[in-house]
């Protein structure tokens, strides 16, 4: 693949476009198709966090503080993701798809939401501890969402601008046929898997510590479905089930949260 000249955007030549018929996407198409996409996903995900904080109005607690805490919770599970990225790039970088250290960093972040909801218990007795659970588990979910759209919209930027990782990124993509809508769309149902985790997971966590537990394993299993998932060749990555596990999981974390709260 070689550049060509172009006014004021990227080109990239398609190798395997040597005839005149159907043809995959060059280079240039999926750069337009990746901004285009990216560009939605940055305004969606802020949406996502808009209806979030509407669902959760009518379980207001009698301060909306624990929505603080709830924030407070998700920047130290960040600060131990970014800890264990440096210790993995200080180290071994092969550490990055250990079995082991991903369930490390599991057990580490549902202890820290273990103590984020004995302290809001703590801080606030007299409110009602679903409610809480609600609270800080959002405040949580919104510090991901925050993230999310901060590397979307750096992502973004990066393709759109010529360049040595733009070209590699995209060449890729070209060589692997992986298409800019399947690569938003996957990116969208992680994130809302991370928010349906994690509002879950406070929640059964706040119903009982004893079920961090659980949050532990469902945690570890949206790890290493993502491990087995990187292990597969780039194409078959958004046919495969493995894709799906992820919000699967988030999705299976909120309904068993909701059927705590109901037998309540």
């Amino acid at each position: 693949m070689t550049d060509t000249p172009a006014a004021s955007a990227p080109h990239f030549d398609d190798p395997h476009d040597h005839t005149g018929h159907d043809h995959p996407p060059t280079g240039a198409d999926l750069v337009r198709d990746l901004v285009k996409g990216l560009s939605i996903q940055a305004l969606l995900i802020p949406v996502l966090a808009v209806v979030l904080v509407l669902a959760i109005l009518p379980f207001a607690p009698l301060t909306p503080v624990p929505l603080l805490l709830g924030i407070g919770l998700g920047a130290a599970q960040l600060i131990s993701l970014v800890a264990t990225s440096l210790f993995v790039a200080r180290t071994r970088t092969q550490l990055a798809v250990n079995p082991g250290l991903l369930a490390v960093r599991s057990v580490v972040e549902e202890l820290l939401r273990v103590a984020a909801v004995l302290l809001a218990i703590l801080l606030w007795p007299a409110d009602v501890r679903p409610e809480l659970g609600i609270w800080v588990g959002a405040g949580c979910a919104l510090v991901w969402l925050i993230l999310a759209t901060a590397q979307t919209i750096a992502t973004r930027q990066r393709i759109a601008r010529p360049g040595e990782w733009s070209k590699e990124a995209v060449s890729t993509m070209l060589a692997h046929r992986i298409g800019a809508r399947s690569t938003v769309l996957m990116r969208l149902l992680d994130v809302a898997g991370t928010v349906m985790f994690q509002v879950g997971a406070t929640i059964l966590v706040i119903l009982s510590p004893v079920l961090a537990i659980g949050t532990i394993v469902l945690s570890i299993g949206v790890g290493l479905s993502t491990l087995v998932l990187h292990r597969r060749a780039p194409a078959e990555r958004s046919r495969s089930p493995w894709a799906y596990v992820p919000v699967g999981l988030g999705l299976l974390t909120l309904a068993l949260a909701a059927f705590g709260l109901l037998a309540l």
